[in-house]
């Protein structure tokens, strides 16, 4: 084989900068590889500790529980494993010192005469032979100035697992009584059936001939199975790689006597030699035995290790005069190679195919390219590329070599980027890891729940909370009720934006009615009937007024919601660390905070009286609109409905009346009839502003006693109708259901502690694991048994019935025309003494 000077200093210096840019790869590749077998001990370790947890369980569901976190547990070490196998692949690959070509092919196609002729070496290091398979061992030549071999073995584990196993399986699927060996000696004393019985497949016949040649010439290689390596002389290798050759094969059918078989016994084999006229290329040839023979356990065998041991792979195929075709197993051949490497995104990046031409079949050739094209590469975008040479041919050989590798140097950098990014992303995807640690974290949880407490202690817990929430509501309750009677800061502020209201509202009377003097006049001029528009325009100015004070709805809303967030925070601090389990905050939107936690408790506690607690809650609203304007709207009559008889000196009947109607409903001066019905309005407008602002500031709104009834209602639902049921199903549901997080992970409460401490010590784990904190309950502050209460009694409790009497219901005795918008919802307006 020639290449060239030029050539060849081209190709070095090529390959040399792929090997260079691959070992740059190294790093990045170690650092995953590292991890990787960190998490995977990290996981080991949980199963321990869930394999110790479940020997001291005796629950049967914890037991379920634990068993079914195992299962989740050994898939990821199973990912893990795979992840760990496909790292070291890659690993092993960036840190060759040679580009490897993979050449592969049936019997009689060249193969044997290729490699020799790449590497210059004869028949005795590379046997070629005639009509049968000759090459049994999957050999690696390397171009090397020091020459020698090294044999790696199998051990008698690897054998029966590596080799009699794939072939047992394909056997014993014909077979009533399946076969088992595991071990040498089962396969010696092992009585295998001389057939499969009718209509057998090719395969399975393949395997059980193979496996009968292993029984019969185990003692030619049984002391071979060292798992060792055995430096070997090139001129001796012949016997460790080759198959028995027709004559041997002869004498044995003859004889009986067993040929050597020692190839059974070689996992692999290195060549160290000289390539003709390639001195400094780092390359390397890897021969690939057994694709397209007819077991596909074989091919396998041989395939197993190229994920990292190739960077090009070439199967080769020869026609005969008699055959022109891509056969079965050619095709088996390819669809063997596709499966290897499979973050390589194009095949024909990492297959090229080749066709060894024998003079005077150029005929057979065209035919064997045509029909590949037609059953490999017709139906793929992505085809494989055909290479047509001569075997025997020096010069053809050396032209073929050096396409090979001006193909591989250009197309290898790229697929080293993919198989490292494939390599990267696949098997153990850290949102699955992460999703079973966090699951496995909340079965810890559940389990955590599943130690029961003594009775006795339990008793005493539910007394506690209870009596702390019994006592912090009354508290609340008697806070709301005198602050209805005192000037606090708030009612300062009220106040102050009370008078800014009523003095900008005054402001606007005055200046055309909120309309403006000119376009208020304007829109009088013309009416025909200045006493209807008289009407309408003083309900016009209730609904002005109306809104005006509107504005003060920041002030109650403040107050509501401070009010709301009050209760929450009461009833979060008085269950130790489950807002962090609710996902609660009191400084939240309070209506979120109670929806957050009824969806929760509606799922777990299923109280009616609570649900109706939280309701309640929630449905609290106060506006002017819908609260206020009941206390005050006796100010509003005269607006809603104007007498007909106006005084001219309001007070002093002396100075007499006039007829509104009168007045206004005959055509008159103009002038003088818009004066008296500017004087009308305004009159009415202002007393109406007037007596608004001063029955606010006496505080007419009772805003505080309606937040004092509201919690008032709130303690009825909740502890006060039935405090046992409060106690024994609100408070105990809610320790059974949440007790790591109301109860503390050290509250002095008496559960199995080695159970606890196993638990406890996973969950550590997990965190490790996951490289974060894992959320666990920590103990609450035990302050409020100790705590001194206030001297202050809580409130009486009245009957509902007999709290204050009934009074008179402002919107059904005076129909309101401008209340059209307020809510009939049951909870939405609880005013003291209402239906509501």
């Amino acid at each position: 084989m020639s290449i060239d000077g030029d050539q060849l200093r081209v190709l070095v210096e090529r390959v040399d900068s792929i090997l260079t840019a691959r070992r740059g790869l190294l790093p990045s590749v170690q650092r995953e590889f590292d991890d990787a077998v960190r998490r995977r001990s990290e996981v080991e370790r949980l199963v321990a500790l869930l394999q110790e947890l479940g020997e001291i369980e005796k629950d049967q569901d914890a037991l379920q529980r634990i068993g079914g976190a195992i299962q989740e547990l050994d898939r990821l070490l199973a990912s893990f494993a795979d992840r760990e196998a496909t790292l070291n692949a890659l690993r092993v690959r960036f840190s060759r010192d040679t580009v490897n070509i993979g050449v592969s092919g049936e019997a009689r196609v060249g193969k044997s005469t290729t490699l020799q002729k790449f590497s210059g070496l004869t028949d005795t290091q590379i046997p070629t032979g005639k009509g049968l398979p000759v090459t049994a061992v999957r050999s690696e030549i390397f171009n090397s100035t020091d020459e020698r071999a090294e044999v790696v073995f199998r051990d008698e584990k690897s054998f029966v697992a590596e080799y009699i196993g794939p072939l047992l399986d394909i056997v014993n699927k014909h077979l009533d009584v399946p076969l088992a060996i595991t071990s040498l000696a089962g396969l010696r004393g092992t009585v295998f059936p001389e057939t499969l019985g009718s209509n057998v497949d090719s395969i399975s016949t393949d395997s059980l001939s193979r496996l009968l040649d292993a029984q019969r010439s185990v003692d030619t290689y049984a002391s071979l199975l060292t798992g060792g390596t055995r430096q070997v002389a090139l001129e001796d290798l012949r016997s460790y790689v080759a198959y028995p050759s027709k004559a041997e094969l002869d004498s044995e059918k003859a004889t009986g006597a067993p040929p050597n078989r020692s190839y059974i016994a070689v996992r692999s084999v290195k060549i160290f030699c000289r390539f003709p006229r390639l001195e400094g290329l780092k390359i390397g040839l890897v021969d690939l035995p057994g694709l397209g023979e007819i077991g596909a356990s074989v091919a396998d065998m041989h395939l197993h290790g190229l994920e990292d041991g190739v960077d090009q792979i070439f199967p080769i195929m020869r026609p005969t005069d008699a055959e022109g075709y891509a056969k079965q197993g050619i095709a088996s051949n390819i669809d063997h190679l596709r499966r290897i490497q499979p973050g390589i995104k194009r095949r024909g990046d990492l297959i090229t195919a080749g066709i060894n031409v024998t003079e005077g079949l150029s005929e057979t050739v065209e035919t064997l390219r045509a029909d590949f094209e037609r059953k490999i590469n017709s139906a793929s975008s992505d085809p494989i590329g055909v290479l047509e040479y001569t075997a025997i041919d020096d010069s053809s050989v050396a032209e073929l070599f050096d396409r090979l590798l001006r193909r591989i140097s250009d197309r290898l950098p790229t697929m080293d980027q993919e198989v490292l990014a494939h390599a990267l992303a696949s098997e153990a995807n850290e949102a699955d890891v992460h999703e079973t640690l966090i699951a496995l974290n909340r079965t810890l949880t559940q389990l955590l729940r599943l130690i029961p407490i003594p009775e006795k202690t339990l008793l005493k817990q539910i007394d506690r909370i209870a009596s702390d929430l019994i006592h912090d509501y009354n508290a609340f309750q008697k806070k709301l009720d005198d602050e209805a009677d005192e000037h606090s800061d708030w009612y300062v502020a009220f106040d102050a934006d009370v008078d800014r209201i009523h003095g900008e509202s005054g402001s606007w009377i005055q200046d055309g009615f909120f309309m403006g003097r000119h376009r208020w006049e304007s829109a009088a001029r013309g009416k025909k009937d200045y006493y209807n528009w008289y009407r309408d325009e003083a309900q016009r100015l209730r609904r002005e007024i109306i809104a005006q004070y509107s504005g003060l709805d920041v002030f109650y809303d403040d107050q509501v919601t401070q009010f709301k967030r009050d209760i929450i925070r009461i009833f979060l601090e008085d269950t130790g660390e489950l807002a962090r389990k609710l996902g609660v905050s009191p400084e939240e939107e309070p209506d979120d905070a109670i929806d957050k936690i009824a969806a929760e408790l509606g799922g777990t506690i299923q109280d009616d009286d609570l649900d109706s607690a939280l309701e309640l809650l929630k449905d609290v609203k106060f506006s002017f609109r819908n609260n206020v304007f009941l206390q005050i709207s006796s100010h509003l009559k005269e607006l809603a409905n104007p007498s007909e008889l106006f005084e001219k000196v309001p007070g002093s009947p002396k100075d007499g009346t006039e007829n509104i109607r009168e007045v206004l409903g005959v055509v008159g001066n103009y002038d003088h009839q818009l004066a008296r019905l500017n004087d009308y309005l305004t009159r009415i407008a202002t007393e109406a502003n007037d007596n608004i602002r001063a029955s606010l500031l006496q505080h007419d709104d009772r805003f505080h006693e309606y937040l004092s009834v509201s919690i008032s209602f709130f303690n009825d639902f909740l502890y006060r109708k039935d405090e046992a049921n409060f106690k024994h199903l609100v408070i105990r549901s809610l320790i059974k259901e949440y007790r790591d997080y109301i109860l503390g992970e050290d509250t002095g409460v008496a559960i199995d502690s080695k159970k606890k401490d196993l638990i406890d010590q996973i969950k550590s784990a997990i965190g490790d694991a996951t490289g974060e904190l894992i959320e666990q309950p920590v103990a609450p502050v035990m302050q409020r048994n100790t705590r001194q209460r206030p001297s202050v009694s809580a409130p009486i409790v009245e009957p509902l019935s007999a709290r204050e009497p009934a009074v008179e219901n402002v919107a059904e005795t005076q129909p309101d025309p401008g209340a059209a918008g307020l809510s009939n919802e049951p909870w939405m307006t609880p005013l003291p003494g209402s239906a509501n």
